[in-house]
């Protein structure tokens, strides 16, 4: 990659030099293009690169050429550490040293994690300074900076978990550190500096409207961009791996296949134990009595004898059904997720277009980007991408769909008579939400403030003399919800029930009810919890949820609540404030994106408990609230150029926040180039 940047550089001085760029804006985005790629080039061979700089002045150089093996068993020149307790690798140094430089080898992949001790003019007994993680394929992960007091006596490496097969080829002390050249954090530097260039309040490029017709194609470039990168991160989870039949994550591999067989409960086979427990949702005697995944499957819907996915369906018809029928095999979860994700990116920016289409027609394409950019990932871009397993995908799709249905609505009102074909697309984008993700069908309240003039002003629905544009709104909700509440009742003896209350999980659910208490539990953690930051890549760090509780709620780890995260969405709370400025019906879509946000939190809480991925199911609400505040402001020339400037800034680490929460998937694997892409001072 490093080359094809370089090139480009070349390509691009041709270019200018032969008088290419012509357009104006062309013009301006050359110099700025030119600034950047020169800026960042000085960052990488710098800044970045200090330590290399650094290592040129340091004195003594020496290899070790004796060290001690302890609860380490070496046969040739392959060794593996045979007692996890007390295996280390000690080696004499008695001088000052500024690193030390080590590299394995193995007949495989190497990557563990070791404590590096030693022994200074400080310490007489060994201090312990620190841990780090070794990977053979990565030649950064071999020096480490050392901070000792004078000179250094001994050294020691300890092992906390078991190695396999590996060979110490060199151990050496004050070795010069080459140049890494990192093309990734390259490529991010430079377009982080050109972003910063263009985005500048006074920046000509502002003039472009963002219903320019040649704007579209590098929004759809964009997209398309954002969707492939999307894809390929899916990929740095492990869980994207095949698993097995019986894992909670083939719920809809199951549930297609069960499909295909005309039949609603999945062809798991049901033990005779778990047919004799008398409350089988009791967890722990559940699991003291059966062995999971053995003798009763996790997190699976489990009622009169029979297994269900209590998961909404819609994905799985949509995606998995079609398919396995087609090809007679399961479709991969990642693959998915990357198309549900594609498909909510298109509904963000669409929704967003049909909101300024409607609303804001002078709006610069520069803040239709970039606060659609910050809608999706304050939506939980990141979230989707760093846990692609089935139990994002209904989230995704609910909030796509939604957002979808909002958009149609919008755009059916954009004419003298209302659109029957945005009318019925509305409505059906808004119906399949049940089939995903109940609680988010609230968003289908928004029918009653985007059509309130239609059914009480201008009779446009639901008089006589609109019967057609009545059925044509109607007919999808009733058309799907008979299909759910036959569905729900073939399978749990009533309409209402998707079956999520007989999940063998963490507890039992049938009993869970409404606790009063739970409520701000709910509140604080998924709204105003502050982030953990650190000062160790990615910055961020996750928190158990601690209370004072006594009695049964379920939380997982927990990363801050969503208006910490996103700062900048306490524009979107205080909507209120701006009612002046605020276009009529906005402003009521606004105020019921904070009720239905609110809703859906308690909801959550009482219903499921306090999970990180639950924030996307009222994230996209307040985000929406915020936007329509934000647009508001620009629309009245209410900001100056630093106010701007602050509101850029806010966006843009609540960008950059929600980027590094990807990194907290316990479930991450490969992240290592990452780490010491960030972390260049180590």
């Amino acid at each position: 990659m490093i080359y094809v940047f370089f090139v480009l550089i070349i390509l691009f001085l041709i270019l200018r030099k032969l008088n290419v760029f012509k357009n104006e804006y062309l013009k301006v985005l050359s110099k700025y293009l030119l600034i950047a790629i020169s800026i960042s080039t000085i960052l990488e061979i710098t800044i970045f690169n200090f330590r290399h700089y650094e290592s040129l002045f340091f004195k003594d150089f020496k290899e070790i050429k004796d060290y001690t093996y302890n609860g380490i068993t070496c046969t040739g020149e392959l060794c593996s550490v045979t007692d996890v307790e007390n295996a280390y690798i000690e080696f004499n140094v008695n001088q000052k040293i500024n690193n030390i430089y080590i590299d394995f080898s193995g007949k495989r992949s190497l990557r563990f994690s070791y404590e590096l001790y030693f022994t200074d003019e400080a310490n007489k007994l060994y201090l312990d300074a620190g841990s780090r993680t070794y990977v053979n394929k990565l030649e950064n992960s071999k020096y480490l900076t050392v901070h000792s007091s004078g000179t250094t006596s001994n050294v020691k490496l300890v092992f906390d978990k078991e190695v396999k097969d590996f060979k110490l080829n060199t151990i050496s002390v004050n070795k010069k550190v080459p140049l890494f050249i990192n093309d990734f954090r390259l490529i991010i530097s430079l377009f982080f500096i050109l972003f910063i260039f263009i985005i500048n309040p006074k920046s000509i490029f502002y003039k472009i409207k963002f219903n320019n017709k040649k704007a579209l194609t590098l929004t759809i470039l964009f997209i398309s961009i954002l969707s492939i990168f999307s894809y390929n991160m899916t990929f740095y989870n492990k869980k994207t791996k095949t698993v097995a039949p019986t894992s909670q994550y083939s719920q809809y591999k199951n549930l297609a296949r069960a499909l295909a067989n005309n039949h609603f409960y999945l062809d798991l086979d049901v033990s005779d134990k778990l047919l004799s427990l008398e409350n089988p949702y009791d967890t722990k005697y559940r699991d003291e009595q059966l062995e999971r995944y053995k003798e009763y499957y996790w997190d699976y819907s489990y009622y009169n004898g029979r297994y269900y996915s209590y998961f909404g369906v819609v994905p799985c018809i949509l995606l998995y059904l079609p398919y396995y029928v087609v090809t007679k095999s399961d479709l991969p979860n990642n693959l998915a997720i990357s198309i549900a994700i594609c498909i909510f990116i298109c509904s963000v920016f669409y929704l967003m277009y049909q909101i300024l289409n409607k609303y804001f027609k002078n709006t610069s394409y520069i803040w239709y980007m970039f606060l659609s950019i910050f809608f999706i990932f304050a939506s939980g871009l990141s979230s989707f991408v760093g846990y692609p397993t089935f139990y994002n995908l209904p989230i995704v799709f609910a909030i796509a769909f939604a957002m979808f249905g909002l958009a149609f609505y919008i755009k059916s009102t954009n004419y003298d008579k209302l659109k029957k074909r945005y009318l019925f697309l509305g409505s059906l984008f808004t119906a399949l939400v049940a089939g995903c993700r109940p609680q988010v069908l609230l968003s289908m309240f928004f029918i009653a403030i985007i059509f309130y003039p239609y059914i009480f002003k201008k009779r446009e629905l639901f008089s006589k003399k609109s019967i057609k544009e009545t059925l044509i709104l109607v007919a999808p909700y009733i058309v799907i919800a008979l299909f759910l509440m036959y569905y729900n009742f073939a399978r749990f003896k009533s309409p209402f029930d998707f079956g999520a209350n007989y999940n063998l999980t963490t507890n039992d659910m049938t009993k869970r009810g409404f606790v009063f208490d739970r409520t701000f539990l709910g509140l604080y953690h998924f709204l105003i919890a502050p982030i953990h930051i650190s000062t160790i890549f990615p910055f961020i760090e996750k928190y158990s949820v601690t209370t004072t509780y006594l009695g049964n709620t379920i939380s997982e780890y927990m990363y801050g609540g969503f208006l910490f995260t996103n700062a900048i969405c306490v524009l979107g709370v205080l909507s209120y404030k701006f009612k002046k400025i605020i276009n009529k019906d906005l402003f009521k879509i606004s105020i019921a994106s904070l009720i239905f946000a609110l809703i859906i939190v308690i909801a959550d809480t009482q219903m499921a408990g306090i999970l990180p991925r639950y924030i996307s199911d009222f994230g996209w609400l307040l985000s929406l609230s915020t936007v329509i505040v934000i647009l508001s402001l620009l629309s009245k020339n209410l900001l100056n150029h630093n106010l701007k400037k602050i509101l850029i800034v806010f966006i843009t680490i609540s960008i950059i926040l929600n980027m590094f929460t990807f990194f907290l998937n316990k479930d991450l694997t490969n992240i290592d180039k990452f780490y010491y892409m960030f972390m260049f001072w180590v």
